[in-house]
């Protein structure tokens, strides 16, 4: 798979995350939007090319 690939799949994620903050009870609305911003910066940092998977 190539990196704008993987880095759109991981980005899907943390955004699904961020979008979800609201919704879930699992987690407070905080830690939701936090790990849903890691996320994305993590996919951004694949996307780049600094990370490879």
């Amino acid at each position: 798979m190539n990196r704008n690939l993987t880095g759109l799949l991981i980005g899907l994620v943390g955004a699904g995350f961020t979008v979800g903050a609201y919704s879930q009870t699992m987690m407070s609305t905080t830690q939701c939007l936090t790990v849903g911003l890691l996320i994305l910066v993590f996919g951004l940092i694949v996307k780049e090319g600094f990370l490879s998977l």
